[in-house]
């Protein structure tokens, strides 16, 4: 499978939200932790889904974004 990165969430628990809507829906994730700060909770996390579901994959993410209030990505 080739895999490609659709999204970097802030940190890993943004990271879990969106992987959890993706496997929802039927779509294998890899969470891909690309720095990792000193509590570990904070660094970005690279989101990746097999090539050919890339479309679907944004889709539900972007869709997830703007509409569920708990993924803001302005935590203020």
């Amino acid at each position: 499978i080739m895999w490609k990165v659709i999204y970097i969430a802030k940190d890993i628990l943004l990271a879990r939200n969106l992987e959890k809507i993706l496997k929802e829906n039927g779509i294998a994730t890899i969470l891909n932790q690309l720095e990792v700060e000193k509590d570990e909770l904070n660094g970005n996390v690279e989101i990746l889904v097999p090539k050919y579901e890339t479309q679907e994959a944004v889709d539900l993410i972007s869709q997830a974004l703007i509409y569920d209030d708990n993924l803001r990505e302005d935590d203020n």
